[in-house]
Parts: C-alpha cells; structure tokens; sequence
C-alpha cells in the first residue's frame, strides 16, 4: 500500500540536506546513510533536476541549451537532462577518479529519455552492423576497426539490450542523419559556450533511453556499484 507516512518521515540523513550541490566526500556518506527508500529522490535531487555546476551562475544558459536539442530533435526540453560531473561538480566514477573536479577537460554528458527516438537509434545501430557484417561499409583504419567490432558485440549486449544506446557508437555519417543531427548538435554547443560564454568543456555526448524506468535504474545501479567501492 502507497502511504503518504511512508514518504514524509525522512531520515535524520535526508533531514540534513538543504542545499542544491555537494562535494564527492559528503555525497558518498549522505547516500550510504539514507534510508532505501530515499535513494531514488537523493538521486534526481543531485543528479538529475537540480542546476548544474557548470551553470550554477548562469542557470537560463542552461535552460536556452536544453531547449536547443529539444528543438533540434523535436522532442520535448523535459526528456533531456544534463548528467555527470558538470551537474555535480566532481566526477562519479569508479576509484581512483571518484571525486576528481569537474574542469575544462571534462565533457557533458546528456541523457535523452524518448522512446521513440530510441527506437529510431536502434534502427541506425542495426542498419550500421549490418553493412559492417557485410562489408558494404568498412573501417578506415586499426583504431577504427578496433572500436567498431568493440561496438557490433558491446551495444546489442550491454545497451540495446537495457533499453539505452550511446550516439558516438554509431558513426557521424550522412547515412545515419539521426545520430549525426544529434553529434553535430553537440559539437556546435560545445564551440558556442567557448567561444559566447569562454565555458570551455572537452566534449559533449549523448545516451538516450528508452523510457523514466530505465534511466532511472541505470543511475541507481551505476551510482550503488561505485559508492560501494568507494570508501
């Protein structure tokens, strides 16, 4: 049974909390000492809604990004989100690089959660590996062959499979015109916040899920994993 109780009576942890960013040491106790049940909330409240580090002086900045690729795929500005260390201002990752400071050497990393535009990446994935398999399309060199037979075994098995897909995996190509719109759109951002706004990131990138659940689950599950190896 749903009860209201059940959600309002927070844990002296969670009672604690009262600001919008944190730093790697506290994120790490608060998330271990909360109750399970405040897990999920912890996480949207850190990872997914709140301002962004990089843009906590210029939050409509932010904003006018979003819209941006929303506007770009036509979906709508609430499905993208803005993870990763530029959201929190330290990277969450495995140890050693737990806590390391967001710097102009890190990249952003969006989440789009649309179905339908997964469905779409889907259909490039899987048109790519097979002009791959089949030699219609081939690699232009050692390190390309190398990622491209990583990504025909690792996207089926690890991201397709769980209801997510990473751009970058399909090439930046005419024959993909979704994943390139998508590439393109970053890259653009990426020179414009330099050159506009001297924000000086490294990259940008994209992973679109499937649906709220899966990306949901796919940030609790990364986030516990890595917690629990860290000290």
């Amino acid at each position: 049974m749903v009860d209201i109780q059940n959600y309002l009576n927070l844990s002296k942890t969670a009672s604690s909390i009262s600001i919008h960013l944190t730093i790697a040491e506290e994120f790490s106790e608060n998330y271990k000492n909360i109750n399970e049940k405040e897990k999920d909330s912890f996480l949207r409240h850190y990872i997914v809604n709140n301002c962004p580090y990089i843009f906590n002086s210029k939050p409509i900045l932010f904003e006018q990004i979003i819209q941006y690729l929303a506007d770009k795929l036509e979906i709508n500005a609430s499905e993208v989100k803005l993870i990763g260390s530029a959201k929190t201002g330290f990277s969450i990752s495995y140890p050693p690089n737990y806590g390391r400071l967001f710097t102009k050497d890190s990249d952003l990393d969006f989440s789009i959660v649309n179905e339908d535009l997964f469905l779409e990446l889907e259909e490039e994935f899987n048109s790519w590996a097979d002009q791959y398999r089949n030699k219609i399309i081939n690699p232009k060199n050692d390190i390309q062959t190398k990622y491209w037979d990583l990504n025909l075994f690792e996207v089926p098995e690890y991201q397709l499979k769980n209801g997510l897909i990473d751009t970058y995996k399909i090439p930046n190509t005419n024959e993909f015109p979704i994943a390139k719109n998508i590439n393109n759109s970053l890259s653009l951002i990426v020179i414009n916040l330099k050159g506009k706004h001297s924000i000086e990131v490294k990259g940008a990138s994209v992973r679109v899920y499937r649906s709220w659940k899966t990306f949901s689950r796919q940030i609790k599950l990364n986030t516990t994993k890595i917690l629990n190896e860290t000290k």
